[in-house]
């Protein structure tokens, strides 16, 4: 088994993280609906409800594609860092997602950002 799968699998934020890009990745609206409304604790919930949250997931989607995790930057038990790749674009992304240490491990915080080029011109 790939190390970096093995250590989002040992991860709780690592297993919520795959789950979402999983469910995100077929396009599965009704089931990363309920997955958003069951597994994001309700402190995200109330910054921004579900349904305009799965808005943003498919206006990504129709722009990016699939994603696919590229690397594990970094992963503890309870928050995960990585790399993903988008399949239109010829651009990484930088996501982070963080669970709550306690059962049901519920998604506390999450970000999903463009990486940026470093300037090659320097020196």
């Amino acid at each position: 088994m790939h190390p970096d799968k093995l250590a989002l699998q040992t991860s709780q934020a690592g297993m919520r993280l795959m789950a979402q890009l999983h469910l995100y990745n077929q396009h599965a609206q009704e089931r990363l609906a309920q997955f958003l409304a069951e597994s994001y604790h309700d402190s995200l919930i109330v910054q921004q409800d579900v349904e305009t949250r799965l808005a943003e997931f498919n206006h990504q989607y129709e722009t990016l594609g699939r994603l696919k995790i590229k690397q594990v930057l970094a992963t503890s038990k309870h928050h995960v860092i990585v790399a993903l790749a988008a399949e239109h674009e010829e651009s990484y992304f930088y996501s982070e997602l963080k669970v709550e240490d306690d059962y049901p491990h519920k998604v506390t915080f999450v970000l999903f950002s463009p990486l940026q080029e470093a300037d090659r011109d320097i020196g």
